[in-house]
């Protein structure tokens, strides 16, 4: 095991368990404290909270390793519809979640919809999906620990695992926000720090790019899948923000509208930074001076490891890990939420006091996080295919319900049941049984899910008029 890294790593681990006990008494005052920091959250520690969110081990690990297994392009489709997904939901839902007031997109869509049936299938929907992605992160920790500090696979994991779990647990969003805008901070200075110094290395961007066609000549073009997946890829990242969990609740933090608009677009910019050095500085290289690797999502750590100090290798899986741990615990709070705020909250026990909640919902980040941790013993290649598939069936299920239910007042529940089991079936139906490009499912659930809501909506009642004075208010 190499000293310098493990104290970093070590260092860098302790700091995020001290941030959640610093956390823990101010996030027990309320519910509201507990899920979404108590709307008190400002536009700066917003926008990196926001970026470290969707930051995750996947685009630290995965943009370099999508874009050296599957070209430039293919890359540069996928992160470029996370990118537009940013201004996205500042456009089409910001404005009027904030103006809810509430603290889960379960929320919404149990006050747009009165059914019964979202409010027990929104929660479930999240908590498999958002578990799929969990599981794609603790692989990105378990790789880096193994690889940089020689600390095996699976009790990397359980590192990884319990640390998060502990500061989550304890401290609820305003740990989750706290140690993510350090978390931001630190993945994108070292992908920067990465590329610069491949640019450096290979006399800029230019000759980069051409030594590395010269290498792999299908780098720069889009041979490797059907149109239909890129497209896909694209439209799935594009369509997740205004409706991925995680994302949402964030929204719900800000101090107001203004607050949650301006911080999607500053994450934007950030986010379209750390991605664009990503792909042209790290995984062009990498063809170049690893030729043929087997595992693309171990690119960053050896060229981490080959071209910087010991001491930016400690920095690197703390970055990598702290990539992780930014999205992860955002979706282990948000997972915990579906179960204690969505359903133990507002189906079992109306009555129940703040404090039972928070207890339960902290008991359900350990099961969910320790659930994880046991799947993500062995893990599939790969990790943004994976953890893209699982955001697929949340948009395909939730994407219509949610931009209708806000931007058409003629939507109601009979469509609203109608788009997300048609969405969410054709989704899993298309993935499981169908031989299509990846992630081109989209392509046909989507469209579906809003073409079926639509008709069903128009071919039933009309929504009352109390649900559409709200819809009014929303936009007000």
């Amino acid at each position: 095991m190499k000293t310098l890294e493990l104290t970093i790593t070590g260092l860098y681990i302790v700091g995020c368990i001290l941030i959640g006990g610093w956390a823990q008494k101010r996030a027990r005052q309320s519910k509201d404290d507990y899920w979404i920091a108590g709307r008190q959250i400002g536009t700066f520690v917003n926008s990196w909270a926001l970026m470290a969110a969707l930051a995750s081990g996947g685009s630290v690990l995965g943009v370099t390793a999508l874009g050296y297994s599957l070209g430039i392009p293919y890359a540069f489709a996928m992160y470029a519809g996370a990118v537009l997904g940013f201004p996205m939901a500042g456009v089409l839902v910001a404005k009027q979640l904030r103006n809810l007031g509430k603290v889960t997109i379960t929320d919404f869509l149990t006050s747009r919809y009165k059914s019964r049936f979202i409010q027990i299938a929104v929660p479930i929907i999240i908590v498999l999906s958002m578990g799929t992605y969990i599981i794609a992160q603790m692989k990105a920790a378990g790789v880096t620990a193994q690889f940089l500090l020689g600390i095996p696979y699976n009790q990397a994991i359980v590192l990884t695992a319990i640390v998060f779990i502990v500061y989550v647990s304890i401290g609820g969003m305003w740990a989750v926000t706290v140690t993510d805008v350090v978390q931001g901070i630190l993945v994108v200075f070292m992908m920067l720090v990465l590329a610069i110094t491949m640019f450096t290395r290979f006399g800029g961007v230019t000759p980069l790019l051409m030594e590395a066609a010269r290498v792999r000549p299908q780098v720069g073009t889009l041979a490797a899948l059907p149109l239909s997946s890129y497209i896909g890829a694209f439209v799935v990242w594009a369509c997740a923000a205004p409706v991925i969990p995680h994302i949402v609740m964030r929204i719900y933090t800000s101090k107001d509208v203004k607050s949650a608009r301006y911080s999607l677009n500053y994450a934007m910019l950030i986010y379209a930074v750390m991605v664009v050095f990503g792909v042209l500085g790290i995984s062009t290289a990498g063809h170049v001076v690893f030729p043929g690797l087997k595992d693309a999502d171990t690119l960053f750590l050896k060229m981490t490891g080959e071209f910087l100090p010991p001491i930016f290798a400690g920095l690197a899986v703390a970055a990598v890990m702290a990539a992780v741990m930014s999205t992860t615990d955002a979706l282990l709070l948000s997972c915990a939420s579906a179960v204690a705020h969505d359903i133990y909250e507002k189906i079992i026990n109306p009555r129940a006091s703040d404090r039972t909640v928070i207890n339960i919902g902290m008991i359900t980040t350990w099961v969910i996080g320790l659930a994880a941790m046991f799947f993500a013993f062995n893990p599939p290649k790969l990790l943004t295919m994976l953890y893209t598939a699982a955001v697929g069936l949340i948009v395909s299920s939730l994407f219509a319900p949610v931009v209708l239910g806000i931007w058409w007042k003629r939507a109601n529940d009979a469509g609203a049941i109608a788009g997300l089991l048609a969405g969410s079936v054709s989704y899993l139906y298309t993935l499981w049984f169908m031989k299509l490009p990846s992630l081109s499912h989209i392509l046909i659930s989507l469209p579906l899910s809003f073409v079926v809501m639509i008709v069903v909506s128009l071919a039933t009642a009309r929504p009352s008029d109390d649900v559409i004075r709200m819809v009014e208010e929303l936009h007000s």
